[in-house]
């Protein structure tokens, strides 16, 4: 069904908005596999191994009941939602009198700070758990019974609510859940719940790309972090403040609850991987690729172990994404290469097409390639289904760009034109991951024209075009990992060195150091804007923190980028390979379109 391919919007954070745009738009792909009851939901169920050991104790008589109700609490810190609801599900038809295990379906199968939707099927079962689960209060404790009567705000009617509707209903489960936390202080579950209604409310947009908190953010920090202090090990709040702090202006405060979350449950993949979001942000970009590592592993076994809930599969493949943009920023070519390609084999695109996405977060497989200067291999791919605007946008951007490193500039032309062509006709409101593909190809149309500008020798007109890459990502909105795959910094300040301007150089390293903590791209550029400037001690300095940053690297640096590396090929310790001319054009997994015979 569509969820399972809706991962592959899944290099991002961002895949979950797809999603919801999917199942609420093509029910009737949907209905064949998604559960229609509570009962449907049940079926499957089964008890995990290697997922930690937190319990909440629930109005039950049953044994068996409370051992699902407390896997579903652990699926749900570990947004394994589907799988959750599945364990919910298994509770109340162990305990039909068990309210709070209804009320865990109800939970589960709707809204999440990474799910926004209630499709039709969905808010059916959802509506007819907080039915019972309503039936059943009677018996339930206060807490139980709070918590109950917050959700029904959460689902006023029968029906999927309109998109028009939506933040209201969220917004009122939202101070709902307020009452009950101020009703009961000492419930750390009910806190750090609250917490996720207030995050739920204003998804993935808690910060302004300027570092202020949105309305509501300060207050949710504050609240997990006083269940922090009191339980360090919660799962959910560490989870959970991770998410509140990663677009911060201090994303190191949640170091702590990252570290704890390592091994926390280790055989939940998403909670393995989670740790990441918060490494990467302050430059420790080897835990980040092993946090994702492990994510990848863990999802591995669960995937062979049980049919897997369609949706989870997204987090499957945001792993890969995201070990793709940890191991590019140490230099590891091969792993960036071999995580983009698993990415690529996660969707077929003609899924894609059937959902109208454009296909943009399958493009890190081309600029992984531009990244790492291999032009031969860029030029030599097959052109993907046109019908996939991102995706081809992608491609022309890599395409334009290895054709003017190479030299051969009317291809490169040809290929920018096409690009500006294709921009000018995309609708203004074509996703790539939480921006727009117009937001992402103001980034990517100048960086061909700068680097045509570079291959005629026109290096003052490549810098403007490179400051305007710039300033067109630091206007993107946040994503992790982000919606453009590599800095445009780094390519501006291998031009100004290029062009003879050192300082200018300096500061934008200094710049993206200060956005990338630590990263060895920036830092060897860092180092040679430095000793064009005569300042040894300095360059020294910077030359001894690369040595560190590039520890795990299989290429060598030609400066901050393979920006300006062309007939030397991209200067790389590796292998020889044959000029585009001597090979015929290919094809990555998973994104090319062409006739096959089967």
């Amino acid at each position: 069904m569509h969820r399972v391919l809706w991962v592959a919007l899944l290099g991002s954070a961002a895949a979950v908005s797809y999603m919801a745009r999917a199942e609420a738009s093509a029910p009737d792909h949907q209905a064949p596999s998604l559960p229609a009851t509570v009962a449907d939901w049940a079926r499957g169920a089964h008890l995990f191994d290697g997922l930690g050991r937190y319990h909440r104790a629930v109005t039950t008589s049953s044994a068996a009941a409370q051992q699902y109700f407390d896997q579903g609490m652990r699926l749900l810190w570990a947004f394994n939602h589907d799988e959750s609801t599945r364990s919910f599900a298994k509770a109340a038809q162990l305990d039909p009198s068990c309210a709070a295990c209804f009320w865990g379906v109800a939970l589960t199968v709707g809204p999440n700070y990474n799910y926004g939707a209630t499709p039709e099927l969905r808010a059916a079962v959802a509506w007819e758990a907080l039915h019972e689960a309503q039936q059943n209060a009677a018996r339930a404790s206060a807490v139980e019974q709070a918590l109950i009567g917050a959700l029904a705000k959460r689902y006023p009617s029968p029906g999927p609510a309109a998109s028009a509707d939506a933040p209201a209903i969220l917004g009122a489960y939202a101070a709902a859940m307020r009452e009950v936390a101020a009703r009961f202080p000492a419930d750390l579950d009910v806190q750090t719940l609250c917490a996720e209604a207030e995050m739920t409310v204003n998804a993935w947009k808690l910060w302004t790309a300027d570092g202020r908190p949105a309305p509501g953010t300060l207050e949710i920090e504050a609240r997990l972090e006083s269940v922090l202090q009191r339980d360090p090990g919660h799962p959910g709040a560490n989870h959970y403040y991770v998410h509140v702090m990663e677009a911060s202006p201090e994303p190191g405060k949640a170091v702590p609850s990252a570290e704890r979350l390592r091994g926390l449950m280790p055989a939940s993949g998403h909670l393995e991987h989670m740790p990441a979001h918060i490494f990467q942000r302050v430059g420790r970009y080897e835990d980040a690729a092993e946090a994702n590592r492990r994510g990848v592993a863990a999802d591995r076994a669960y995937f062979a172990a049980t049919h897997a809930p369609d949706y989870y599969t997204m987090y499957f493949a945001h792993n890969y994404s995201f070990l793709a943009f940890s191991a590019a920023m140490e230099g590891r070519k091969a792993e960036t290469l071999a995580a983009v390609q698993s990415v690529a084999q996660t969707v077929p695109v003609d899924m894609l097409l059937a959902m109208g996405d454009s296909g943009w977060n399958l493009t890190q497989q081309y600029a992984a390639l531009v990244r790492f200067g291999l032009w031969d291999e860029m030029i030599a791919l097959l052109p993907p289904d046109p019908r996939a605007q991102g995706l081809t946008a992608g491609y022309l951007f890599g395409r334009g760009v290895a054709l003017a490193a190479r030299g051969r500039i009317e291809e490169a032309r040809g290929a920018s034109g096409e690009l500006e062509r294709l921009a000018a006709a995309a609708p203004a409101d074509a996703a790539a991951g939480f921006n727009t593909l117009h937001a992402v190809l103001d980034v990517a149309r100048p960086v061909v024209a700068a680097r045509i500008a570079a291959s005629e020798g026109r290096g003052a007109d490549a810098v403007r075009a490179l400051e305007d890459a710039v300033a067109a990502e630091d206007r993107l909105a946040y994503d992790e990992p982000s919606d453009w795959f590599f800095p445009a910094r780094h390519l501006l300040g291998a031009q100004l060195l290029r062009s003879g301007h050192a300082a200018r150089a300096e500061q934008v390293y200094r710049d993206d150091l200060r956005r990338n903590p630590g990263n060895g791209w920036a830092l060897e550029g860092l180092s040679t804007a430095l000793r064009a400037q005569s300042r040894a001690p300095e360059a020294a300095r910077a030359a001894r923190e690369f040595e560190v940053a590039w520890r795990h690297a299989d290429v060598r640096l030609p400066g901050s980028a393979f920006w300006l590396a062309g007939a030397d090929r991209s200067e790389c310790a590796c292998e020889q390979r044959a000029s585009a001319e001597r090979q015929p054009r290919r094809e990555l997994l998973g994104a090319q379109h062409e006739a096959r015979v089967h």
